[in-house]
C-alpha cells in the first residue's frame, strides 16, 4: 500500500520550547503554542507499507539515509513510538521518501513539514490496511496531530488540513505530577493524547496577510532544537514563569488580535514573543544564540519602518533567519527595506495556507 501526503511548514508567534520533563519521550510540551500555517513551503512524502518484521528505509531529498545517521535516529524512534501505541503497526516495513522546497535544518522548520506529511501519509495507508485501528487512532486531524508530534513537536500544528492560525493544546500542565510508568495505560493514553493541534481560523480568514521568509543563513544550526530545550529547562531559573505568562496571558491576547484581525496588536506581540523566546536561551548555562548580525539588522530595519505606523513583525525560531509578517499595502515596502539587508533573492513572500492532506 502506498500513499502520498504533503504538509507544511508553520511559523509560530507564541512558541514552542521545552518538552514536559515527565513526558518528554512523547513530546508533550510545557506550553500551548500558536502558529500559522504557511502556504509555499512543504514537504511531500511517499509511504509504501508492506506485510514484514518492522524493517525502516528512509530517503530524504534524493539520498538514502543510513541507519547511523541523525536524520535515521529521529524515524527509527517515530517508528517505535507508532509501535507502542498501536501495535497493529509493528507487522510492517516501512518504505519513506521525502523531499523538503526548502532548506533543511535552516530554522525553517523542516521537521515540523516532514512528520506532518509523514503522518498523513500513514493515515492513508491504514485506512486501507487495519480499518479498526484508523477509526480509534487516525480518522481525525486532533488524534492524526499527535502521531506528527510523536516525531516532532512543531509537526503537531502542521496538521489541521484547514490550515491558518493553529494552537497546539499543551493537554497537561507543566507541573502533572506523574510520569507515564506511574499511571495505568487508560490514563497513559488519555494524557498522550490530551496534548493535540486544531485550526482556530481557517487560511483564508485574513487574506491581506503576508508572511515574509527572510533567508539569513543557510546552513545547519550549531545547537539542535531538542537539545537546546533540554538545556533551557535544566538550566534557566525563570523559565517556568515565562512558560505560565505566556499560557495564561500572551496566547489569548493573539488569538483576540487574530479575531478581530488587529494589525498593529499582532506586530505588538508577534515582537514581543519573538524576543521572549530568545531571552529564555540567553538566561540557559551556556547561553544559547541562533541570530547573527544580519539577523539583528533585519530587526533593526523593521523597527525603524515601524516608526510612524505598525507595517511589519519579525519573529525567529531557533535559528537566525528571520519570518515577518505585513499586509499586502505594504509588502513592497517591507520587501524592499528587507532586500537591502539580504538581497532579494533570500526572500520568499507566501501567506497562511492549507495544512497536510493527502494527494494523488
Amino acid at each position: 500500500m502506498k500513499a502520498k501526503a504533503i504538509a507544511p511548514t508553520n511559523i509560530a508567534i507564541v512558541k514552542y520550547w521545552g518538552k514536559n520533563p515527565l513526558w518528554e519521550k512523547y513530546h508533550i510540551p510545557c506550553k500551548s503554542s500558536v502558529s500559522f500555517t504557511v502556504s509555499d513551503l512543504y514537504t511531500e512524502t511517499v509511504l509504501e507499507v508492506e506485510r514484514g518484521s518492522g524493517s525502516v528505509e528512509f530517503e530524504l531529498n534524493g539520498k538514502k539515509i543510513s541507519k547511523d545517521e541523525k536524520e535515521f535516529e529521529y524515524v527509527g524512534k517515530y517508528i517505535a513510538k507508532l509501535n507502542e501505541l498501536v501495535p497493529e503497526t509493528k507487522n510492517y516495513d516501512y518504505y519513506i521518501k521525502t523531499k523538503n522546497n526548502f532548506p533543511t535544518a535552516a530554522g525553517f522548520a523542516s521537521s515540523a513539514s516532514g512528520f506532518g506529511a509523514m503522518a498523513r501519509a500513514l493515515q492513508g495507508v491504514m485506512k486501507e490496511l487495519e480499518p479498526k485501528a484508523y477509526e480509534k487512532y487516525f480518522s481525525d486531524d486532533s488524534k492524526l496531530s499527535v502521531f506528527a508530534r510523536l516525531g516532532s513537536g512543531s509537526a503537531t500544528r502542521s496538521i489541521p488540513e484547514k490550515g491558518g492560525l493553529v494552537i497546539w493544546h499543551r493537554g497537561i500542565p507543566m507541573d502533572y505530577p506523574f510520569g507515564p510508568d506511574e499511571v495505568s495505560n487508560e490514563t497513559k493514553e488519555k494524557v498522550i493524547f490530551s496534548s493535540y493541534a486544531e485550526s482556530l481560523f481557517p487560511h483564508d480568514y485574513w487574506p491581506e496577510l503576508r508572511i515574509i521568509y527572510v533567508s539569513v543563513k543557510k546552513s545547519e544550526k550549531k545547537v539542535k532544537s531538542r537539545a537546546g530545550m533540554k538545556m533551557t529547562l535544566k538550566t534557566n531559573p525563570i523559565y517556568r514563569y515565562w512558560v505560565e505568562y505566556e499560557e495564561s496571558t500572551l496566547l489569548k491576547e493573539v488569538i483576540n488580535a487574530v479575531r478581530k484581525k488587529d494589525f498593529g496588536k499582532l506586530v505588538e506581540l508577534t515582537i514581543k514573543l519573538s524576543n521572549g523566546l530568545h531571552a529564555m536561551m540567553l538566561y540557559t548555562m551556556p547561553r544559547i544564540v541562533y541570530m547573527n548580525d544580519t539577523s539583528h539588522q533585519v530587526i533593526e530595519r523593521i523597527l525603524e519602518l515601524n516608526e510612524s505606523e505598525p507595517k511589519a513583525s519579525y519573529t525567529f525560531d531557533a535559528g537566525p533567519n528571520a519570518v515577518v509578517f505585513t499586509l499586502d499595502k505594504y509588502e513592497e515596502e517591507v520587501v524592499s527595506v528587507l532586500s537591502e539587508v539580504v538581497g532579494k533573492q533570500n526572500i520568499v513572500v507566501t501567506k497562511p495556507g492549507k495544512g497536510s492532506r493527502l494527494v494523488e
